[in-house]
């Protein structure tokens, strides 16, 4: 009868697999708890908010902060249980900077900005002022019938009336306008899976200087929203001659941005986008042509 036997391991073999088990033997029960207790807060937020599942796949740069950072906490754990420090520690320096990063990333799915700024014009008001030009009465279409005086004699050849110069009326000048005008609106769309609604408008001032203004607007919270005018329609991208116009104020509300003094418009298409600079990409946008 003959037995088989199993190869003796190879020594390499057999150290690597002692190096593991001794690093899994250093692991102490408080993070396990600990990395427990964040699973399941994770697992509770995704249940709320399932968009958050989506986040880390919006481009490129979302996708190696997500997968890039969470493999250097897992070399900087592996490096630290090699080097015996201790499990507070160990916790501590990873734990922190994971629950600064998550708040900064999640937060925005929970929490509203809401903004409420006033403003002498209204984007509505002016629209439908400009739809509600009244027309011009049409002519009356019955032309008026002068009667002849049957008993009026021709006055005598002396007494003729002279022809008179007709009257030149002077065009009256328009006043200047007492409050800003709206040059163009368009209303906002979500952008690269986002979701949002609102109006935004461009308004001059009677001193010249140009606002942006947002009214009714409801976007998608995020990180690190800025707000830029961007020439051309449905932008979604910040070419050459784009104008940032500051971070965004609210995902909620009303509110104005003004134009850096002295900007000059041409005529034609511009998009106001609300950009994510963290991770460069775009959250909602609206086409205004002025």
């Amino acid at each position: 009868m003959t037995q088989t036997s199993t190869p003796p391991k190879t020594g390499r073999d057999s150290g690597s697999d002692s190096i593991v088990r001794d690093l899994i033997g250093r692991v102490t029960r408080l993070e396990i708890i600990v990395g427990a207790v964040i699973a399941v807060v994770m697992l509770a937020l995704v249940i709320l908010e399932p968009e958050i599942l989506e986040a880390p796949f919006e481009n490129v740069w979302t996708l190696l902060f997500t997968f890039g950072g969470t493999a250097v906490a897992a070399i900087a754990f592996v490096a630290m249980l090699r080097f015996r420090v201790p499990a507070v520690v160990r916790v501590a320096v990873l734990v922190v900077p994971f629950a600064i990063v998550n708040w900064w990333l999640i937060s925005p799915y929970f929490v509203d900005e809401v903004v409420d700024e006033g403003f002498s014009a209204s984007i509505s008001e002016q629209l439908g002022t400009a739809d509600d030009t009244p027309a011009a009465p049409a002519p009356s279409a019955t032309p008026e019938v002068v009667e002849e005086s049957t008993t009026s004699s021709a006055p005598p050849a002396s007494e003729a009336p002279q022809p008179t110069e007709p009257v030149q009326e002077e065009p009256s000048a328009s006043p200047p306008p007492t409050g800003p005008v709206l040059l163009g609106a368009g209303q906002f769309v979500g952008l690269a899976g986002h979701s949002g609604t609102g109006d935004a408008g461009l308004f001059e001032n009677p001193d010249g200087s140009l606002v942006l203004r947002f009214e009714n607007f409801d976007i998608q919270n995020g990180p690190d929203l800025e707000v830029y005018l961007v020439p051309g329609p449905d932008q979604t991208s910040l070419p050459e001659g784009s104008i940032h116009l500051g971070a965004l104020k609210g995902n909620i509300g009303d509110q104005n941005y003004e134009l850096p003094p002295g900007t000059e418009l041409v005529p034609g298409a511009y998009t106001a986008l609300v950009w994510c600079e963290a991770f460069s990409v775009e959250f909602v946008g609206a086409t205004i042509v002025i």
